[in-house]
């Protein structure tokens, strides 16, 4: 099956900038399908680490709240605690990180929550036809909102092709233990095809919980070699590309990544030297050669959670 993924540009036209062309996107998503009067609605997103300078902004949640609170919507902004050492791996002292990147209750104009609280809570759920973990813990808050949306900045990734739609879903919406379990996941052909299989596991039991409750934006704006975890930023591998949105988010993430290729490569980037810096040219192996984009692809469609199949519809 195909599915439709909403897409605009990231350069201003002779009427529009990227807020007003963001702002049209999110009236063309009709948010109203997925989001009722008074439905607490849980924003996803990655708040940065420490050090790092190229995350998102906090105007495209400010905006998106905005949008959610004109349905009546209860929306609030969420992340959770992460595995490896860092400020991030607790609620207490990721609140301090998303305030100095400019993610309080006072600039969203909504909560914040670092979900699962102060010890990481969460609620045990079995994954719908698993292939590597038959149960994840799904963070308790988000677990407790009535609808979800995705809101991923779109970046290469040491262990994925991409950390899109689906990283944001299947390890960010999860508890530590979950995560663990993630990474120490073997059985496939090599470790990090376990490790991909896990991360969709979890993809799959959060679609499964928010099922026709469920949007997301790919937003693929300072395209960077590595995730928002490291501490550090690196130049972006493309110019910028526009926000994508939709139901799907394998698509969404399959949309990303064959822009991604299409595009040239960004000068003083990590692709100079290599095939990534012409259009159309590998942009994942000439860093990650250990990554088979084709075969995490392959690992979505087995999970049957979306299509790799896609039509762009313009806004």
């Amino acid at each position: 099956m195909t599915s439709t993924v909403l897409r605009t540009g990231a350069a201003a036209d002779a009427r529009d900038g990227l807020s007003q062309k963001f702002r049209r996107l999110l009236e063309a998503s009709n948010l109203s399908r997925f989001v009722g009067k008074g439905d607490l609605v849980a924003v996803k997103m990655h708040l940065g680490e420490k050090g790092n300078v190229r995350y998102l902004r906090p105007i495209y949640a400010v905006m998106l709240v905005e949008a959610l609170k004109e349905l009546g919507a209860r929306p609030f902004v969420t992340d959770t605690p992460v595995l490896y050492r860092s400020p991030r791996r607790e609620a207490w002292s990721y609140y301090e990180v998303a305030r100095r990147h400019g993610f309080t209750a006072e600039v969203l104009g909504c909560p914040l929550v670092i979900s699962g609280g102060l010890k990481d809570r969460s609620v045990p759920v079995d994954v719908p036809h698993p292939l590597r973990l038959p149960r994840v813990g799904i963070s308790t808050e988000i677990y407790d909102a009535e609808a979800l949306i995705s809101l991923a900045h779109v970046t290469l990734h040491m262990q994925f092709p991409l950390g899109a739609a689906l990283k944001n879903l299947g390890m960010g919406c999860v508890d530590i233990e979950t995560k663990l379990a993630m990474h120490e996941a073997r059985g496939a052909a090599n470790r990090l095809l376990s490790l991909q299989e896990a991360m969709v596991d979890g993809a799959a039991a959060v679609l499964d919980k928010f099922r026709d409750k469920f949007y997301a934006f790919n937003l693929m704006l300072d395209v960077t070699p590595d995730c928002d975890c490291w501490d550090r930023t690196d130049v972006p591998v493309v110019p910028d590309l526009g926000i994508l949105a939709g139901t799907d988010p394998v698509a969404l993430d399959r949309a990303a990544y064959d822009l991604i290729i299409a595009a040239p490569g960004y000068p003083g980037s990590r692709e100079e030297g290599s095939g990534g810096m012409a259009p159309g040219g590998a942009k994942v192996q000439p860093i990650y050669p250990k990554i088979d984009p084709d075969a995490y692809f392959h690992i979505t469609e087995r999970a049957a959670i979306g299509s790799t199949l896609y039509e762009f519809q313009d806004v």
